[in-house]
């Protein structure tokens, strides 16, 4: 018998299954969208410490979520969006042969049922998970936040994106919540025990407070330029978004509006920051945020297709990242 023919041949066989094991890891990496999971991890995790523990720590107290608690809050919030993402592509397949066909995952590379299988174990981890952080802190009334996120984003997925307004509004207030959910499990922020001045707790709340605004008005703009360039596809499935109700122009025009709103935002923070001599994070909020978002307004005006708003779309995702990045000079 030769031996070396079945070696080999089992060799094949195996290189064959781990090739295909490797392409599902990777076609599910696209479909939860790790980008966007990596980039909510980063937000949070510059929130806790490039933020809150520096300007608690600067008046001796201390986050009331240790290390591995706040991981595991960061990983809810993470399993939450990716779950929100599996249900959008599964209800979204017809209006995506039209929009992206190349991108299509569920119904071609994972089936419908195992997507359905994921999302609800994506979803159910997450909610245990943030029920036990909820607990470990005493503050069980917070762990119902993840599950009301798990259902805003089964209702955008199968109703709210169709409407108009609606579901630019709730994706931009889950965006937002991102960052409100941190201080939401982080009590030092709204309970002021003695020992505790009751503006640390004032000046943090306004911190993240100023981050979720900006959260929300970037990704609602964000929202309306990808309708615009989802137009196609939202037209032959009936979808009632504002380039659909309102046109084109009136879309636009929003969407300039909104950057006004944060070109704005940002200006009376580099004027708080001045008053501080932060001379340095002045400039930065003007060389990253706001002439990239001048320059985001000019692209949009020129836009006209398709390809032209995905560009719109991404330079936005990039004032996103280095807005939040900003975080940073807190330390």
């Amino acid at each position: 018998m030769d031996f070396g023919k079945k070696d080999d041949g089992s060799k094949m066989v195996l290189k064959l299954q781990i090739r295909k094991l490797l392409k599902l890891v990777g076609s599910f990496l696209r479909l939860v969208r790790y980008p966007n999971l990596i980039f909510i991890l980063l937000t949070q995790y510059l929130l806790q410490y490039g933020v809150i523990q520096p300007v608690l720590g600067w008046y001796g107290a201390r986050p009331t979520l240790n290390g591995t608690m706040f991981f595991l809050l960061c990983l809810s919030t993470v399993l939450v969006a990716a779950a929100g993402y599996i249900i959008n592509d599964y209800f979204d397949i017809n209006i995506d042969l039209i929009n992206r066909p190349e991108r299509i995952i569920v119904d071609k590379s994972i089936s419908r049922r195992w997507a359905i299988a994921w999302h609800t174990l994506l979803n159910a981890t997450a909610v245990i998970l943030g029920f036990l952080v909820a607990i470990w802190e005493h503050n069980w009334m917070a762990g119902f936040i993840q599950p009301l996120c798990t259902g805003l984003l089964w209702f955008y997925s199968t109703s709210f994106k169709r409407q108009l307004i609606t579901g630019n509004l709730v994706i931009s207030l889950l965006t937002a919540m991102t960052v409100l959910v941190i201080g939401i499990y982080e009590p030092r922020l709204y309970r002021h025990p003695f020992n505790q001045p009751v503006y640390v707790a004032y000046r943090l709340d306004r911190i993240l407070a100023m981050y979720a605004l900006f959260a929300f008005l970037i990704s609602l703009v964000r929202e309306i330029v990808k309708d615009l360039e989802d137009l196609p596809g939202d037209l032959k499935e009936g979808c009632r978004t504002i380039p659909i109700a309102w046109g084109i122009d009136s879309a636009k025009r929003i969407c300039y509006g909104l950057i006004a709103l944060l070109i704005l935002l940002v200006l009376l923070v580099q004027f708080r920051l001045g008053a501080w001599g932060w001379w340095g994070e002045v400039a930065y909020l003007g060389a990253l945020v706001q002439l990239p978002l001048v320059f985001t307004a000019t692209q949009l005006k020129r836009a006209t297709l398709p390809a032209h708003f995905h560009r719109t779309s991404t330079l936005l995702k990039g004032v996103m990242l280095t807005g939040i990045l900003s975080m940073l000079f807190f330390t």
